[in-house]
């Protein structure tokens, strides 16, 4: 509305600044998600829509059976709310994003509402992970017929992180199943991590702040060209859509910090990993991704050492994954596990913008 507001009418052309919209995203979707933060707690309270705890979780997470859950739905009803408003609807990443978030949330929304009413393991692994492909297809459709860079070679490629202009081509069909390894794996990873009061909600903050300030570079010719990133024409948008999760985040982790008064659920946590993963797709950073939302991926991999491990040596490498719960059962505190992943999730983004600018300078 804002971006329309400003392209139509020159007195207000100050509107259609991505600066601008994207200051006014993250205090918006902030603000949208604070006011009905505590009506919506109620009403989940009221549905009885609470969390059932694992009997074979840490003993002190007995006392939060019942803290209501879903909580995705009011960050992402913030930050669609948002972007309506903020968001260039005329703009081809805005609208990928906006339509893979929807999909995102869906197969978590009904993951969570399965649990309620039908059975307590909601949806089964499997059909995640077809729902999750097809979004990656929809991706790599995307960027088959719209394309990214403006060259298909790139475009099918893997770029290297820390040498620029240094990509490595893999073709239309090899594309379409690293999309799938990104975006699934990705979204999964939040997904696991999302076992904390506030564990999941600030790497995935920070994530999202720090591949929204490489989409405006991405999307600046100048600062692309100087930092030696890939030109994306209209990459720039994608930090406003960014800037609505941020806020609404934020404003999450109001809620949702120890002690939690609501849990993200799938409906939050599938949706924000997955667009984390689409948005690493988009601007060519699938390398980066990793040490950007390197928490993430300790968490998916403990998962991954556990099941190997006692699959073939009938023996555990941690006391329980995924790996925090191994840590609470050394006796550390859950909100200092929680506190010490936000530090290094903030370490590894700001290593990861040091790799940004360290291409600047080779």
């Amino acid at each position: 509305m804002l971006y329309i507001l400003g392209l139509y009418c020159e007195q207000l052309e100050f509107l259609k600044s991505i600066y601008f919209r994207t200051f006014v995203g993250f205090i918006f979707s902030f603000l949208v998600v604070l006011i009905i933060g505590k009506p919506f707690i109620k009403f989940l309270k009221k549905k009885k829509y609470g969390e059932e705890i694992r009997e074979c979780g840490p003993v002190s997470h007995y006392s939060k059976k019942g803290t209501p859950t879903m909580g995705g739905v009011l960050m992402l009803l913030g930050s669609f709310l948002t972007i309506l408003v903020t968001g260039n609807l005329y703009n081809k990443f805005t609208l990928l994003l906006i339509v893979t978030t929807l999909c995102f949330s869906t197969i978590g929304f009904i993951d969570d509402y399965k649990k309620f009413t039908v059975n307590k393991d909601g949806l089964s692994g499997k059909k995640k992970l077809f729902g999750q492909s097809l979004i990656s297809i929809i991706v790599w459709i995307f960027i088959k017929e719209f394309g990214l860079t403006g060259s298909k070679v790139v475009d099918f490629s893997i770029s290297n992180p820390i040498v620029p202009n240094m990509f490595f081509y893999i073709g239309s069909f090899f594309m379409l199943l690293f999309i799938m390894l990104v975006v699934n794996g990705t979204s999964n990873a939040v997904n696991i991590t999302d076992g904390l009061d506030g564990l999941a909600i600030m790497p995935v903050i920070i994530s999202c702040s720090i591949l929204g300030v490489i989409a405006y570079f991405s999307g600046h010719i100048e600062l692309s060209a100087h930092l030696h990133l890939f030109s994306i024409p209209g990459a720039g948008e994608i930090s406003v859509f960014v800037s609505t999760i941020v806020g609404a985040g934020l404003a999450f982790l109001w809620y949702n910090c120890y002690p939690a008064q609501i849990f993200m659920g799938d409906t939050g946590s599938l949706a924000l990993g997955g667009v984390i993963g689409v948005i690493s797709i988009l601007l060519k950073q699938e390398l980066l991704l990793p040490i950007i939302g390197g928490i993430f991926v300790m968490e998916a991999v403990s998962v991954i050492l556990q099941v190997g491990s006692y699959k073939l040596r009938k023996k555990r490498v941690f006391r329980m994954a995924p790996i925090h719960h191994h840590f609470e059962l050394m006796g550390v505190p859950e909100n200092k596990v929680t506190m010490r992943f936000w530090i290094v999730s903030l370490l590894l983004g700001i290593l990861a913008l040091g790799m940004i600018r360290l291409r600047g300078i080779m």
